[in-house]
């Protein structure tokens, strides 16, 4: 009796290990090709400005969960997608049926511990001191970031305000991504210090499902030190452009005039770039802080170049409508939606037609020389010209565009490498002079009145790579392709324009951390920063380009 129980419990023993072992590889292994591996040795961490390889390799980064304690405790941190109705804080990633491509993007700033203003502890109470130097204040802060986004685990996070200058932040998230992020990789960007020296930058969290086959530094050399960061990648062999970027704050009322030549920026290097990979069917999502509400300024311009949200308040996903989000408590204590998930569709390509940033600056010197009363042939003479030989040298331009009011705090301010920028344009025989044709030219071009110009061709009224050469950051930093991602790349494009087919994306789910800014409120209790968490998921629909 004794020996068939023994023999049929050790058989159903090992048909259960059989079983468990046969399943447990590809649930919980994380995978991640040869080829990414390459690039994320290219991706820097740590010091901003610096270059170099990851201070751990990428093999140092990826860990593949082998035992059942490593399972169920995997196993027992993953949540179902939250739904309109729950009240979670965070969620897990909507599930991706066979077939089906699903892409998670979140971004978040961080408010870098130099700017969160706070009391201070010593014996001045009332005394407003900046956070940077309480170390404990900000690891505990940057603790709960960490396990937000462990908790969060989107496909890529784009971060605003990384402090790139701390040795500390460095040292925690390298420590995250071998633990509570293991599988993720980082990639930054610091910001210019042409006005002031900056700690600050930009960074990606890229997760292990992904492939980054391109990165691009876009540095608008402008005032307020701001920059952008593309990337290319795929998933599930399905190309995206993904840009993230933190525009000026609204100090002053030209602060607009300033966000809208940075969004210019970023929308003509895209343009150059789709064009010179063939990427004309790849969406392109830009994502980040953008300082004002999509019905600003900036939004109506992003909505005019055929781009959509995302996420919001107005955007119905699966989970139905959402209302009054905000994202942001600003230093004045208003609260406002501006962690903006921008799409460009192909199928609403033929509404992407930026302007060159440098044509908006010239309608803006236009404008003003109108308010003084002056028609464009008096202010040659009267300010430009200021030695009267028909011809304006750079040290003359750059004295009549500071004399015309973009010089000051409060100003539309433009450095002196925009100017030359300015000039540069419109000096068409690359003879370092502006002649009288040149100059008139120049701002008809601007007030796109291109009947008024003279023997410019629609060549050179198109936008090129001498164009965004001025917004090119350092090379070094490029992941390079290898020769079969780049024909893998090359094939899923081409597939893509089969039948002029293009793939679209479209809202699955979209949502907050902390979920009380869904409905408008700003909770006392939120602490990890002044902006939330905002988190879109979004999934391909194939429509034909009309």
């Amino acid at each position: 009796r004794l020996l068939p129980a023994v023999t049929i419990g050790l058989g159903a023993l090992l048909l259960c290990a059989t079983i468990f072992e046969g399943s447990r590889v590809p649930i919980v292994s994380i995978s991640w090709p040869a080829s990414t591996l390459q690039a994320t040795a290219n991706i820097r961490i740590g010091k901003g400005g610096e270059r170099g390889s990851a201070r751990n390799s990428a093999s140092a980064q990826i860990r593949r969960l082998r035992t059942l304690q490593d399972f169920r405790r995997r196993h027992q941190t993953m949540r179902p997608c939250r739904t309109a109705g729950d009240t979670e804080a965070g969620s897990s990633p909507p599930s991706e049926e066979e077939g089906d491509w699903r892409f998670r993007l979140s971004t978040f700033n961080m408010l870098c511990p130099p700017y969160k203003r706070m009391q201070s502890k010593g014996g001045e109470a009332d005394k407003i001191v900046r956070e940077s130097i309480y170390p404990e204040e900000y690891r505990e802060r940057y603790t709960g970031i960490i396990e937000m986004f462990g908790e969060e685990r989107s496909d890529l996070f784009a971060l605003q305000e990384m402090w790139v200058e701390s040795d500390d932040i460095q040292e925690m998230f390298q420590a995250a991504l071998k633990d509570k992020l293991s599988g993720y990789s980082m990639l930054e960007l610091k910001r210019t210090s042409h006005w002031s020296p900056r700690d600050d930058g930009l960074g990606f969290l890229i997760g292990p499902k992904l492939n980054v086959l391109d990165s691009q530094e876009i540095l608008f050399q402008d005032c307020g030190d701001r920059v952008a960061l593309l990337l290319l990648v795929v998933k599930k062999q399905q190309p995206l452009i993904v840009v993230n970027t933190h525009l000026l704050f609204p100090h002053h009322p030209y602060s607009t005039d300033i966000r809208l030549r940075e969004v210019r920026k970023i929308l003509c290097f895209i343009d150059v770039y789709v064009k010179e990979k063939g990427l004309n069917n790849v969406p392109v999502v830009i994502c980040g802080d953008f300082n004002g509400s999509p019905q600003g300024a900036v939004g109506s311009y992003m909505q005019s170049q055929g781009f959509e949200l995302l996420c919001g308040p107005d955007i119905a996903g699966e989970n139905g409508h959402n209302e009054g989000w905000v994202t942001h408590r600003n230093h004045k204590d208003t609260n406002i939606f501006c962690d903006l998930i921008w799409v460009l569709n192909p199928s609403k390509k033929s509404s992407f037609q930026p302007q060159d940033w440098k044509d908006k600056v010239f309608a803006e010197i236009d404008k003003k020389i109108s308010e003084r009363n002056l028609t464009l042939s008096q202010s040659f003479k009267m300010f430009f010209d200021q030695d009267s030989n028909d011809l304006v040298d750079s040290m003359e331009f750059r004295r009549a565009i500071n004399e015309l009011g973009f010089q000051g705090e409060s100003t539309a301010h433009l450095l002196d490498i925009e100017i030359d920028e300015l000039m540069s344009s419109a000096d068409r025989d690359h003879n370092g002079k502006v002649d009288y044709k040149e100059f008139i030219d120049r701002f008809w071009k601007a007030n796109s009145q291109p009947e008024l110009l003279i023997g410019i061709s629609a060549a050179e009224n198109s936008l090129d790579d001498a164009d965004v050469k001025f917004l090119r950051g350092n090379e070094t930093q490029k992941i390079q392709l290898s020769q079969e991602e780049a024909e893998n790349l090359l094939q899923v494009v081409q597939n893509s324009q089969v039948n002029n087919v293009a793939l679209n994306l479209e809202p699955v789910e979209g949502h907050i951390v902390p979920k009380a800014m869904e409905r408008g409120t700003w909770p006392s209790d939120w602490t990890l920063s002044d902006h939330g968490l905002v988190t879109s998921t979004f999934r391909h629909g194939r429509r034909k380009r009309g």
